[in-house]
């Protein structure tokens, strides 16, 4: 895992905040159309949840994940969408 300073160093470097984050898009956007959609959502986040020994999430609840994340309202998640998210997951690991 990368340490505080390290992730903190991402921040501030957008082309390597954009490579993080478009490495992770391809990894959930599993038909290659330039967007996560509703069911590769699920996946990713069903995935997770397992890895963390959490609860499956509800459709309910990727639906509200989708919902905030969801700016432009299309009903699917773009790369410049999902790079939110990815920089808020990263400020929070280099916030503990």
């Amino acid at each position: 895992m990368a340490s505080p300073a390290e992730i903190q160093a991402i921040l501030r470097d957008e082309r390597k905040l954009h490579e993080i984050a478009k490495a992770a898009f391809d990894a959930v956007d599993n038909d290659h159309s330039g967007f996560i959609d509703e069911p590769e959502l699920k996946t990713v986040m069903c995935s997770v949840a397992g890895d963390i020994g959490m609860d499956q999430p509800s459709d309910s609840d990727v639906r509200d994940v989708l919902r905030e994340l969801d700016t432009n309202r299309d009903g699917r998640i773009s790369l410049d969408e999902f790079k939110v998210l990815i920089k808020q997951v990263l400020e929070l690991m280099a916030n503990q």
